[in-house]
């Protein structure tokens, strides 16, 4: 299924051995180098709660309702896994990143991304410059840096209806 990266934040995230409500998506991570989400920080219990990792592999479905795991044990803590703990350090978001093309000049920025819930692959990225829009296949994307996208613009489309009203058009 494919899931709008903006629509994971503030999703419950539930457990399927136990049956039950675990913590919150506080945010998706992507690794920039691959171009996938490979994880999410989600903040467990109430509001003294803690934040834990939960890694791609662990996740059994992921939807517009949430996330399920496996079992609350696939939580763990933020260094348990060094490649999700590094890109949690520098704080990368893809959303909002600057998106250039290859001779670095300005597109815009990146305003949402369409995920593959099963791959973690980024298969399209909206991107946003005043009041225009563009849509980025996944064979568009060059390269993911910490600081801006790089893409092909020559198959570029201008979005005609809104990002929000196309995706979930696709999605269903």
């Amino acid at each position: 299924m494919l899931i709008e990266l903006s629509k994971l934040p503030n999703t419950p995230v539930g457990s399927f051995e136990e049956g039950g409500f675990v913590g919150k998506v506080q945010k998706p991570i992507i690794n920039p180098e691959e171009g996938k989400l490979i994880g999410f920080l989600v903040k467990t219990g109430g509001f003294f709660g803690a934040d834990k990792i939960a890694s791609i592999e662990d996740v059994i479905d992921i939807d517009r309702g949430g996330l399920v795991l496996r079992s609350s044990d696939c939580l763990v803590e933020k260094g348990e896994i060094v490649r999700i703990s590094e890109i949690i350090k520098t704080n990368f978001k893809l959303i909002n990143l600057k998106a250039v093309q290859k001779n670095s000049k300005f597109i815009g920025r990146v305003k949402d991304a369409l995920v593959d819930s099963n791959t973690g692959d980024i298969m399209r990225l909206y991107v946003r410059r005043y009041f225009q829009e563009y849509v980025f296949e996944r064979s568009q994307i060059i390269e993911i840096t910490l600081k801006n996208v790089v893409l092909k613009t020559e198959k570029t489309q201008k979005v005609k209806k809104p990002v929000a009203e196309l995706a979930q058009a696709e999605v269903a």
